[in-house]
């Protein structure tokens, strides 16, 4: 009997060792970016700081963020400024990160630079749309990205040059030309933009198989699904046909709730009985909401960000704690933009209040 009851204890002892080892074996190329943004994480604002920040005027700004990491990019009060210290801070953190994931993981996390890419061109295509000054935006671009120069080249041209000269790069967004040519709405332009960043990262995080990169995925899902959510309903607003929409989409999966209904109203209700309904019930999107598409599409991203929160928790090492603290630094940037924003207009600390997102 004792020798049967050592044998069991072996036997569990042995898988025991196999299990922690096979679980060290899939953390252990990240255990350095996790460690390093464990500590970022701490310094992380809290409720009271915001308390303290909505207290402080414009002019206060820079001495409040004096001792912290944004210290050296929000020197100056105006609100230009700010934001402008804000974006150097995001391009300088995202790269740090880029730097410290593993090699053979960067074509994963490269929408972190890719992203700045997707910013500076939204920025020259919407000078064009908007009839912007030339050189407020070549000032308004971040030296960031893959293409910064090639970017930069391309302000002062028209919207069929900029788009021709896209066309053999990753942001091919010929197909958005012929239907901006016919409404003038610039909004699917921009969403084929940010389908072509997407369609890469998320093709290669899931193509890999590696189950080290499981919680990445299921963010990039959230964040490929939101895009669209938000297409759809930009789409079901400007009455464009489900045939149409499918170019500017991941994938099409409620195309019948999408032609079936008349109005964005009515097809957010039918969206409760379906795999988005995650997005918007739970988002602050009231049943019956359809009239700004604007401040619906703000309510998804948010519900984006908890999802986001919510999916790192169950993973206490590895990347989970990477991408907690990307979503964490977003909400705390988004966060302090609306702070000094409305600070700028005019709106009172209670209402600004009102529109905190704390995870």
């Amino acid at each position: 009997m004792d020798i049967v009851l050592v044998f069991v204890l072996v036997i569990a002892l042995t898988a025991s060792i196999s299990f922690a080892f096979l679980y060290l074996l899939r953390v252990t190329p990240v255990v350095y970016a996790t460690a390093a943004t464990r500590v970022k994480a701490a310094r992380l604002m809290t409720e009271k700081d915001y308390e303290e920040l909505l207290s402080r005027d414009l002019e206060d700004f820079p001495s409040f963020f004096d001792d912290t990491d944004y210290g050296k990019y929000i020197t100056e009060s105006r609100y230009e400024d700010i934001e402008r210290g804000l974006l150097r801070y995001e391009k300088d953190m995202d790269y740090e990160l880029f730097g410290l994931i593993p090699k053979n993981w960067s074509g994963a996390f490269d929408f972190l630079i890719k992203k700045w890419d997707i910013a500076n061109l939204r920025r020259v295509l919407l000078g064009i749309h908007a009839d912007i000054p030339e050189e407020e935006v070549r000032e308004s671009l971040v030296d960031a990205g893959y293409m910064y120069d090639t970017i930069l080249g391309l302000v002062g041209r028209d919207m069929d040059g900029v788009v021709s000269a896209l066309a053999d790069t990753a942001y091919d967004i010929r197909e958005g030309l012929e239907e901006y040519k016919m409404s003038k709405n610039y909004s699917f332009i921009d969403l084929l933009l940010e389908k072509r960043m997407f369609e890469s990262v998320v093709a290669g995080v899931a193509q890999s198989g590696e189950r080290k990169l499981k919680i990445l995925n299921e963010y990039l899902q959230v964040l490929a699904e939101s895009l669209d959510l938000k297409a759809m309903l930009r789409g079901k607003a400007s009455g464009v046909s489900a045939e149409e929409m499918r170019r500017f989409l991941m994938k099409i999966e409620v195309e019948r709730e999408y032609e079936e209904t008349k109005d964005v109203k009515e097809f957010l209700v039918r969206l409760m009985d379906t795999r988005y309904s995650y997005l918007i019930e739970n988002g602050g999107v009231r049943e019956g909401e359809g009239g700004d598409i604007m401040d619906i599409e703000r309510k998804i991203e948010t519900q984006v960000l908890r999802k986001g929160k919510e999916l790192t928790v169950a993973e206490a090492f590895g990347l989970g704690p990477v991408i907690s603290f990307l979503v964490m630094k977003e909400v705390e940037i988004r966060n302090i933009r609306l702070i000094a924003k409305s600070k700028a207009d005019g709106v009172s600390a209670e209402k600004i209040r009102e529109h905190l997102l704390i995870l």
